[in-house]
């Protein structure tokens, strides 16, 4: 039985996740993992009636999501989502493993905040041409989001970047070109025009492919997570882990697994999700990509 934190009035910090139909059983596990790395914070739903009821006795907060959006457009309404004063918002396939609240005492100086870095040249994942978004704002470096899966956010300071945001999703062919919709390309083009500088990743962010093969050591039962990572060398124990693009689903749905062991969740159907996302990130795409470069050749 899941025992939710009861949110005193007056709240004003809590953590807002989305859940659709395909992955209510993700944003679970998010919350769950938050339960045991930041007890006592609040966390928050947005959702469909549909969804409503598959993950109400998990959250602390059910908020309905507007009615005619898709996909990752509702980011774009995160502010107006939130029942808190100061948010911390996660993707639903992140898992927790540290307090936030350090973080938010650093980044709470601006109204929105995410990991990233600059550049000024190449392409997003999405298409978005960076150097001619600088050309069109006028700046000298793009922030870059890319695959944040967070974001902090600050009421009502932070309503100036989404009314921003909705108004470059609003015109996304204008900004961007034919190019598919993400929510981290107009993030960072709202970010580079406000001046919001991107935060360090520091021991804030992490994949599952940051860590050297063999050092991973992940239990987000006991909020455990340490690897030796990547690029450094250096032992690495991060807040966050954004499972992205259907990244490592067995170890992922393992911790799912263990989650809900714990907390006695019922999660019919969950190793299937971990099928379909092996299936998704390691056949489908591939193929689907290697279909397009042969295809282009021709």
């Amino acid at each position: 039985m899941i025992q939710n934190s009861a949110p005193s009035a007056g709240t004003s910090f809590g953590i807002l996740t989305l859940a659709t139909p395909n992955d209510y059983l993700k944003a679970i596990g998010m919350a769950l993992s938050a339960r045991v790395s930041n007890p006592g914070i609040p966390i928050a739903v947005a959702c469909s009636p549909k969804v409503a009821p598959l993950v109400e006795k998990y959250f602390d907060h059910v908020v309905e999501e507007k009615k005619g959006l898709r996909g990752f457009v509702h980011k774009m309404y995160l502010d107006e989502y939130s029942p808190f004063e100061e948010t911390f918002f996660f993707d639903s396939d992140v898992l927790l493993f540290k307090s936030v609240m350090p973080y938010v005492e650093k980044w709470r100086q601006y109204p929105y905040a995410a990991c990233g870095k600059y550049q000024s040249t190449g392409k997003s994942t999405f298409g978005m041409d960076r150097a001619e978004m600088l050309r069109k704002t006028g700046k000298e470096r793009l922030v870059v989001i890319d695959g944040a899966g967070h974001a902090y956010f600050r009421k009502p300071d932070c309503a100036v970047v989404f009314e921003a945001a909705r108004d470059v999703t609003a015109r996304h062919k204008e900004f961007m070109g034919d190019i598919q919709f993400a929510d981290e390309d107009v993030m960072d083009v709202v970010m580079t025009q406000l001046d919001i500088p991107p935060m360090p990743f520091g021991d804030f962010f992490s994949r599952h492919v940051s860590a050297r093969p063999g050092t991973m050591k992940m239990d987000a039962t006991t909020a455990t997570c340490d690897f030796i990572y990547q690029d450094t060398g250096l032992p690495m124990s991060p807040c966050m882990m954004h499972f992205a693009a259907n990244e490592a689903p067995l170890p992922y749905h393992l911790q799912l697994h263990k989650l809900f062991r714990k907390f006695g969740v019922s999660a019919p159907g969950l190793w299937r999700g971990a099928l379909g996302d092996f299936y998704e990130g390691a056949i489908h795409v591939p193929l689907h990509l290697l279909k397009k470069r042969l295809l282009a050749r021709t």
